[in-house]
């Protein structure tokens, strides 16, 4: 088991710290006994070059600081290495349906080539230069399919659900189901994350969620507030891209069989990916 904490932002965000860099990510993440962790804010080009600098490829799709640039630190373990993996959010505001629209969405990629080319078609839409969380006027379905057009093994997930202003099922200015945000790309779409705004409990009472994977992660802005949500895999340290991102992330075709094996436990569901199970640490279940 591990923790991962995939929403982070980096200096170059609206509101952020000047240690949301390389080194202090890696450094907290140590403090904090967090395996991996997002870069966040992977379409922003000055990002994406100290990242080039910076980190060095260590499994296939994951990255890992340089030795040259790591931070030694009493409290923090020489001989644990955070994986990085390529993230970013986008915030979409547009008008559909007679009624504007402001949705954040998560977007992971398998690494920093497929995130300069993503970040290249995003530029034709808008400025990505001045925000390492873009303001785009993108509907979040052809946010989708620029995605899957461009990086067929990228993974979008609706960020923070449940804020009210800046979700997908935002109370003024969201929508009702995945299907009316997504419309026929609906399919793509296999996690959505709870966010600071509702915890796993409130969650998994809503029906319309069961198929989905539920997780959670920090959206911090300073490298301190790494792991305030956060979540525990149960799967092999060190996997790929592929098997804990791409196809972690899949639907679990028998997920509705271990859910009902649950329930007749008397046990509250969690949510479970294909090669094993992942959920905000601080729910573990009791059984």
């Amino acid at each position: 088991m591990y923790i991962g904490d995939l929403h982070i932002h980096s200096r170059y965000s609206r509101a952020t710290s000047r240690d949301c860099t390389p080194e202090y990510l890696d450094l907290w993440a140590r403090k904090k006994g967090i395996d991996m962790v997002g870069t966040g804010d992977f379409t922003h080009p000055a990002w994406r070059e100290e990242l080039k600098e910076k980190l060095e490829p260590a499994e296939d799709g994951l990255y890992t600081l340089k030795d040259e640039y790591r931070i030694m630190d009493a409290v923090a373990p020489d001989n644990r290495k955070p994986r990085f993996v390529l993230t970013g959010e986008i915030s979409s505001i547009y008008k559909k349906n007679e009624k504007v629209r402001k949705v954040h969405s998560l977007l992971l990629l398998p690494g920093l080539e497929e995130a300069d080319r993503l970040a290249r078609r995003l530029e034709l839409i808008g400025n990505i230069h001045s925000d390492g969380r873009p303001i785009l006027g993108l509907d979040c379905r052809d946010l989708l399919e620029i995605m899957l057009e461009t990086v067929p093994e990228g993974v979008y997930v609706p960020a923070h659900i449940w804020t009210p202003h800046f979700s997908m099922f935002g109370a003024f200015s969201g929508f009702d189901s995945v299907e009316e945000c997504f419309e026929d790309l609906a399919d793509h779409i296999h996690a959505v994350e709870t966010g600071l705004s509702s915890d796993p409990p409130m969650n998994w009472r809503i029906s319309a969620l069961d198929s989905y994977q539920l997780i959670s992660n920090s959206d911090a802005h300073s490298p301190a507030k790494l792991g305030r949500e956060a979540n525990l895999f149960q799967i092999p340290l060190s996997p790929t891209y592929r098997t804990h991102i791409r196809d972690g992330f899949r639907r679990n075709p028998r997920r509705a069989e271990a859910l009902r094996s649950l329930r007749k436990r008397k046990i509250r569901p969690q949510p479970l990916f294909c090669h094993g199970s992942a959920y905000p640490a601080r729910y573990r279940p009791q059984i």
